[in-house]
């Protein structure tokens, strides 16, 4: 790994992989979901004995996409996150620092968009986070999700809503992967991806 004279660029080059890892888990999980929404609501045979467990993974794979938008965007400066990087990002010196950092490791940026072109992208794409669906969020998270609360749960998103932070925090994934050049492909299309093969392969087992 290259080494900068900035821890905070040192901790962005570090966590990226772990941050794509686990936003590729996120998307896979809501596409998931996504597409056994689908087969839940236009199958036919509402009555069928498959209803259930499909209902049940439907159910859990939206829980984990929500939890891993959590993660994703969790505010601990301690912790690994997407907001983490964006906290470090918005500082010119870390912007100017990862740029040598990636030049001595890539070499010239000579492609377009430049890397500061996607330093831009991810800042800009961060400021699009609805902070009001991620308090709501992170009350869901934890007590609907992480613990098991004497609270009582006040607070949830709907699915439209969930739907927009993962395609947000997918953004910021491709971003940061286009830039860093990170080991784990990803791309923004993953979530519709899964969301078709879950389909196919339900609708393929249950004919």
């Amino acid at each position: 790994m290259t080494k900068s004279t900035d821890p905070r660029v040192d901790f962005i080059l570090a966590s990226a992989p772990r941050l794509i890892v686990v936003a590729t888990r996120c998307a896979w999980s809501f596409g998931a979901a996504e597409g056994l929404n689908d087969v839940l609501t236009s199958r036919p045979d509402q009555k069928g004995e498959w209803r259930q467990p499909v209902a049940v993974l439907h159910r859990d794979a939206l829980l984990m996409a929500a939890l891993r938008v959590s993660v994703l965007l969790d505010a601990d400066p301690k912790a690994v996150s997407f907001q983490t990087v964006y906290h470090s990002l918005k500082e010119t010196a870390v912007q100017t620092a990862l740029l040598q950092a990636l030049d001595a490791k890539g070499g010239p940026d000579v492609v377009t968009p430049t890397r500061a072109d996607l330093i831009g992208t991810y800042l800009k794409t961060y400021g699009e986070i609805d902070w009001n669906v991620h308090g709501r969020l992170v009350h869901f998270r934890n007590l609907g999700i992480a613990h098991l609360s004497l609270d009582q749960l006040t607070k949830s998103v709907t699915f439209v809503e969930l739907r927009t932070m993962v395609e947000v925090v997918t953004r910021l994934a491709s971003t940061m992967q286009h830039l860093l050049q990170t080991d784990t492909a990803f791309h923004d299309k993953m979530v519709k991806e899964c969301s078709d093969q879950v389909k196919r392969v339900i609708n393929y087992d249950l004919r």
